[in-house]
């Protein structure tokens, strides 16, 4: 007798191998729970809605010291208690708030980023604007308010009949396309030339040639009508063969065939300059058409440059730099096929001259006695214990052009504190400074090239040393390396960089930048937080483990999408639309619902892969209901049989029956009902040479 027994599973979610190759302790799915501090995979807690918001008035979500915030533009609305409302007005009055970008405390008073349904950004401390910020940008906007998939047409082409009478030789003898002839038999002249062309089109109509055609007569009119939609009958000229003194005229070539074909952009040009990485096609709503032609503008660069930003059907074009000089310049596009976009054409505006204020950054982060901002390529900092004044004569205050220090910093993400430094975040570079409250003793201390992030909410501390951050080649880690404290950075996320690239790759730019990290506090967990997927990293170094599994966001398995997430008072808080969920809820103990956790081990082989094995049996340790299933065929990853329903720990009974002949075995966990549920370790019983893959 054999046995594989996996003792547990420190080695968590683990994609960086196939399948049929990881050892016993990695899995390969591990879903809805995580690894705990023993090596068992155990279920997550539920997500709890405990708030309702007024229905699409507020944004956001945030806290100072004591409570919940929620913003909005208008008037403050009726707020479900333990939900305090901010209310950010745009310099208008009217344009409504669209997202917050950024929130940080300062003395307990927030300090907050929010972008605006025009794309235009203005910051806030205690809900009052910070008129050291305007975005002084020109802009034109414009909305998807048409378009679809247009239907394939068939060519079509016409001739008159003319002249002719009744006489027994005036007849047309053949009407030839491309060499076929469509008539099929003569068609002598009546006399008159309608109801000579009505006979004609019936004739026709009866006979089938190939390729088919039909025929209508409109008067001495012969038009005529392939059968088949697309474009293989364009330009095929009817070809006629008269006897007698019929005549036919005004014969036109057959023209309008297409094929199915979606409503298309084809440019967008400012002032004569393309701004269109690709055409854009029409993509299953006016919405998701809107967000396709923002990132088709995001994507390229031209010159002078632009970006776009998108809020539901309507695209933001808008002038990389600040100034003037782009007012008045022509926005003009180009459309196929039915789209439709209002207004067509227009001109930029709204360029402000810089002057004694700054543009608008989209980062805002606290760092001892002052405020830090990420705005272009600039690190704008406050004047000490002033947050809002960022104008050279406030004590402290001033600017880095961090593109002076390292090329790849011209569009600054993030920033986060770093031991005694902060770490600047651009999309492909790192750079690490020294600063401090006299400006004058700030210095940069290191630049990391080849990594940074374009999902500045990802960036998050993690213990004492470390920071987390989205990469776009993964999940990285900016880890002091020795006793320098010198950073570097290390590859935390290796295990699962396949499937959260691959999720990366399919958002739009929006959702890229509405990735979150957090660490949940009563576990120490880390959280990489996408909007339908939660990936969760368990590390526990005093008991050598290092393992990630994932959350699907989802109330007794009815899944919902993460818009926002905070933690406030050790407790995870996730808005979604007007929802606010608390992970594990806000009781005294802990909340568990229906989630069902699914645990699939690797394929295992007993140290002999390409040897069958007679399995006869298993054994579980485990808490709560599970079903056990087992895969055997390691090229159908979906395939598995059930064996058995287990609620508790098997060791001193009869072995479970498990009978079957393979040359591996992958074993399946699915909890079911509520309440929680744990796997702790497993035993497969078999016939042949005693092994070990746990």
């Amino acid at each position: 007798m054999g046995t594989i027994w996996l003792k547990d599973f420190k080695g968590g979610l683990d994609t960086r191998r196939m399948a049929v190759t990881l050892p016993g302790g990695s899995v390969i799915r591990g879903k809805d729970g995580h690894t705990n501090r023993g090596g068992e995979f155990e279920q997550r807690a539920a997500f709890v809605e405990e708030f309702e918001l007024p229905a699409g008035l507020t944004v956001g979500l945030s806290n100072d010291r004591s409570g919940l915030y929620v913003f909005g533009s208008v008037a403050a609305p009726a707020m479900p208690r333990g939900v305090t409302y901010q209310r950010l007005q745009h310099p208008d009055g009217i344009t409504p708030i669209f997202r917050i970008l950024s929130t940080d405390l300062f003395a307990n008073k927030i300090y907050a980023v929010a972008e605006f349904g025009d794309g235009t950004v203005y910051h806030y401390y205690d809900g009052v604007r910070v008129t050291d910020w305007q975005d002084g940008r020109a802009r034109f906007s414009f909305r998807v308010t048409g378009g679809g998939i247009q239907p394939a047409t068939a060519a079509t082409g016409s001739f008159t009949v003319s002249g002719g009478s009744a006489s027994v030789v005036n007849t047309f003898a053949e009407v030839k396309l491309n060499g076929v002839d469509i008539l099929g038999a003569p068609v002598q002249h009546t006399g008159n030339n309608s109801t000579t062309a009505a006979a004609i089109a019936a004739q026709i109509n009866t006979f089938i040639s190939a390729p088919n055609y039909t025929a209508a007569a409109v008067g001495a009119v012969v038009n005529i009508t392939a059968s088949a939609t697309g474009t293989a009958a364009n330009g095929l000229s009817p070809v006629l063969t008269l006897t007698g003194d019929v005549a036919a005229t005004g014969i036109t070539a057959l023209s309008g065939g297409t094929v199915s074909a979606p409503s298309h952009l084809a440019d967008i040009t400012v002032n004569g300059v393309s701004i269109l990485n690709v055409a854009v096609d029409w993509a299953t709503s006016n919405e998701a058409t809107a967000e396709a032609i923002g990132a088709s503008i995001n994507a390229y660069a031209s010159t002078p440059d632009y970006t776009a930003t998108v809020v539901g059907d309507k695209v933001n074009v808008i002038a990389v730099t600040t100034g003037t000089g782009p007012n008045g310049f022509a926005v003009a596009t180009s459309v196929l096929r039915n789209l439709v976009l209002t207004p067509g054409s227009g001109v930029l505006a709204g360029g402000v001259a810089p002057g004694v204020v700054f543009q608008a950054g989209t980062f805002a982060k606290t760092v001892g006695s002052k405020v830090y901002v990420a705005s272009g390529p600039n690190l704008h900092f406050s004047g000490v214990q002033l947050p809002t004044g960022f104008q050279s004569l406030n004590v402290g205050a001033g600017f880095i052009d961090m593109s002076t220090e390292a090329a790849g910093s011209e569009e600054l993400q993030a920033i986060a504190t770093y031991l005694q430094y902060i770490a600047v975040f651009a999309g492909r570079v790192t750079q690490i400074w020294y600063v401090d409250p006299d400006p004058d003793l700030n210095k940069k201390a290191q630049v990391l090239y080849n990594t940074g992030t374009i999902s500045p909410r990802t960036v998050t501390q993690f213990g004492d040393n470390d920071l987390f951050y989205l990469d776009e080649s993964g999940l990285r880690s900016l880890k002091a390396r020795d006793s320098s404290n010198a950073a570097s950075t290390t590859d935390i996320g290796i295990p699962v960089d396949t499937p959260v690239v691959a999720k990366l790759a399919s958002l739009t730019p929006l959702q890229r930048s509405q990735v979150l990290g957090l660490i949940e506090p009563s576990s120490g967990r880390f959280w990489l937080i996408f909007p339908d997927e939660i990936f969760v990293f368990s590390l526990f170094e005093g008991s050598k483990i290092s393992a990630w599994s994932t959350y699907t966001p989802a109330v007794d398995n009815v899944a919902f999408t993460v818009n926002d997430a905070i933690v406030l008072k050790k407790k995870v808080y996730l808005r979604s639309g007007d929802k606010i969920y608390v992970y594990g809820g806000l009781g005294t103990t802990v909340a568990y619902d229906s989630t069902s956790p699914e645990l699939w081990t690797p394929y295992l082989d007993a140290g002999a892969p390409a040897k069958k094995k007679q399995f006869n049996g298993i054994d579980v340790a485990c808490e709560g209901e599970w079903i056990v299933s087992a895969g055997m065929s390691p090229k159908n990853l979906l395939a598995s049989d059930k064996i058995a329903t287990v609620d508790n720990t098997t060791y001193e009974d009869e072995r479970i029956p498990f009978e079957a002949e393979a040359t591996h075995v992958s074993l399946r966990f699915k909890g079911v009902g509520s309440g929680p549920k744990k796997i702790g370790a497993a035993a497969i019983h078999f016939v042949g040479e005693q092994a070990d893959d746990g």
